[in-house]
């Protein structure tokens, strides 16, 4: 009789009425890859999938005639795979556990702490996973297979040598039909998929795994690449990513994005397909990002900085590219309609509270007003930063805090399979430096890039030459005194940094789901927006002397705060603030103007929330101006 082989990478369902999963990736390829092996294939069966988080015991029953188990481990299934194999273990003692993924790190992760697992593998999981199915079938011969752990007989443990694989050739798990029962037993989830066109990275930032395994980038084969977008296509997968490290860094990914837009076009799949660009403002990725866009596959790169000190720069072993290049980007993408946002990792080493503020002022200088998303930094098993060394360097810092999902229920939320290891201070960010951190990093995001204040944050950056990290810096020390919902954020930040909770906020006015903080504020301060901008006006007089131009400027930014079942507005004013603004008008003209505007209609504020800043903050839909709303203006 065959023995049975199961693998498990549990993920989220996403929604409700409309669900969807991401199919098991990593699992696929061990599957894949194992039984192509002919000797593999004549003794086992392959048992199938655990890749949703079902109730323990549901599993373990699933389980428990199995031969052998493999585990993916991600950050955010870790816990939830330790107590499947432990209560696994105790119904089946005979059955061989195997840990690999990104979780499990050469050197920090340890059989010692893992009773209830028999073997890890560390790094690259194909050829490694199949050699120890051999060698566990033949009952010995673990010391050939690389860069693995194991007990021998007497309980002694032995890890052996990590080799580099230059394969590329693995089967695709797509193309040899590993996922087809999934898809069958599973007919009401709109599954998702991840694709390699390559594997590996040529940069090695030290917050990062992608680059750590040393080996060279491995391609995939376009026929290959090709074939599983027709795969896609004819299985009718919405959504996409591309497991590449730096997509648009080589001349064949045009080729492969021509043909997901050729497949898209003829039969409507998939959908969207989202990307990590390469950081580079070459005209390939401008090419590749544009041709997506335009065919509405994707809604615009992300260009990263993480950090633009130099000295944060040089520790973590980054480049970026130089401000005239993005500043060449910018401008490239905007004349095609793309609105390319930008990230930032708060916590990094040689960071401090100073040279964090400068950074995020210095891009909204360079142009970025569309949005910076920010990062709170996670060390990751297999990174750098997680080295003994580079922490005591550092003096690095951190809390475990739940991987929990945001945008779901209050229950939902509280569930925990896994946990984020996250830096709450360093050498030169000591922890209240970096709660001020994280709440200048609020501000920002809520009140710039949402649009409570961006306008008015432009306004006196080009008339009076004022910074915009000192003007957001002094609107978070204001904001700290005088409002309450602000506060409120930052016992959430406080708390997160003492390990007591993840950063999620649940207003039911907004729908009983849980936010980020800054949505939250965002939210919150455009429903109560007649207080904030009451407020605000006051903060301004330290700024603008004319009390009349203050109500004129507020009254003029808060026509673009997006709110539910609003009717047209209107505002006659003494300045074309229209021109200024949009028009890229050099000066401020003292003009009668009147501005109306018609923005989007929605049912209520639980819509209003869903469309514009869950689905559209990213881009700007939190603006009026943006988010497609009718805007006619009449001079004199």
């Amino acid at each position: 009789m065959k023995k049975t082989v199961f693998l498990v990478q549990p993920g989220y369902i996403y929604g409700d009425e409309k669900k969807s999963a991401y199919l098991p990736y990593a699992a696929g390829t061990l599957a894949a890859y194992a039984f192509s092996d002919k000797e593999i294939a004549s003794a086992c069966d392959f048992g199938g999938f655990i890749c949703f988080y079902e109730d323990i015991k549901k599993a373990v029953s699933k389980l428990r005639n199995a031969y052998a188990v493999g585990f993916s481990n991600y950050v955010w299934n870790y816990k939830y795979n330790c107590d499947l194999a432990r209560e696994l273990k105790k119904a089946n003692p005979a059955c061989k556990v195997i840990f690999g993924g990104h979780q499990i790190a050469e050197g920090k992760t340890s059989l010692n702490e893992l009773e209830f697992v028999d073997f890890l593998i560390f790094g690259e999981g194909e050829t490694a996973f199949a050699g120890l199915l051999k060698a566990i079938l033949n009952k010995g011969g673990f010391s050939k297979v690389s860069g693995i752990s194991y007990r021998d007989g007497k309980g002694k443990i032995y890890t052996t040598q990590k080799n580099a694989c230059p394969m590329s050739d693995y089967p695709s798990p797509y193309l040899t039909r590993v996922f087809d029962s999934l898809l069958e037993d599973y007919p009401e989830i709109s599954f998702s998929a991840l694709f390699e066109t390559n594997r590996g990275c040529p940069f090695r930032c030290a917050y990062c795994d992608w680059g750590t395994t040393k080996d060279r980038i491995k391609f995939f084969s376009l026929e290959r690449v090709f074939a599983e977008i027709d795969w896609f296509s004819s299985h009718k997968i919405v959504s996409c990513f591309a497991a590449d490290a730096n997509f648009g860094l080589f001349e064949r990914d045009e080729d492969i994005a021509a043909k997901l837009i050729a497949s898209r076009t003829k039969t409507g799949y998939p959908e969207h397909f989202d990307v990590t660009f390469a950081k580079s403002d070459n005209p390939r990725v401008l090419k590749i990002a544009c041709d997506l866009f335009n065919a509405k596959m994707s809604n615009g790169p992300s260009i990263s900085f993480q950090s633009l000190n130099p000295k944060t720069l040089k520790a973590i072993g980054r480049e970026n590219m130089t401000p005239e290049s993005f500043v060449r980007a910018l401008k490239k993408y905007e004349k095609n309609g793309i609105r390319p946002y930008s990230e930032i990792i708060l916590g990094l080493p040689e960071e401090s509270y100073s040279s964090f503020t400068k950074g995020i002022g210095e891009l909204l200088s360079l142009g970025q007003h569309s949005y910076i998303d920010i990062f709170r930094c996670e060390i990751l098993a297999n990174s750098m930063l997680a080295d003994k060394e580079i922490r005591e360097k550092y003096k690095i810092k951190t809390v475990k805090v739940p991987s929990t999902l945001h945008h779901v229920s209050e229950e939902e939320s509280k569930k925990s399979y896994g946990y984020s290891e996250i830096v709450v201070s360093t050498s030169t960010m000591p922890r209240e430096d970096m709660l001020s951190a994280n709440l200048f990093a609020l501000t920002v995001q809520s009140c710039h890039h949402m649009g409570l204040t961006k306008y008015i944050a432009v306004y006196l950056n080009r008339e009076q030459g004022v910074r915009y990290d000192d003007f957001y810096r002094r609107l978070t020390g204001f904001l700290q005194k005088e409002n309450a919902d602000f506060n409120l954020m930052k016992n959430i930040y406080s708390s997160y940094l003492d390990g007591g909770g993840e950063l999620s906020f649940v207003d039911d006015s907004f729908g009983a789901i849980t936010w980020f903080p800054e949505e939250a504020f965002f939210l919150r301060c455009v429903k109560n927006s007649a207080k904030f901008y009451a407020d605000l006006k006051h903060f301004l007089k330290d700024y603008i002397a004319d009390d009349g131009f203050v109500n004129q400027l507020v009254r003029f930014q808060r026509m673009f705060c997006v709110t539910p079942c609003a009717s047209e507005k209107s505002e006659r004013l003494d300045y074309d603030f229209y021109s200024f603004f949009f028009k890229n008008a050099k000066a401020l003209e003292k003009t009668a103007t009147t501005v109306s505007l018609t923005p989007l209609r929605y049912a209520d504020w639980q819509e209003c929330a869903m469309r514009t800043v869950w689905f559209g903050r990213r881009r700007g839909m939190t603006d009026a101006f943006i988010s497609n709303s009718r805007i006619s203006v009449v001079r004199g």
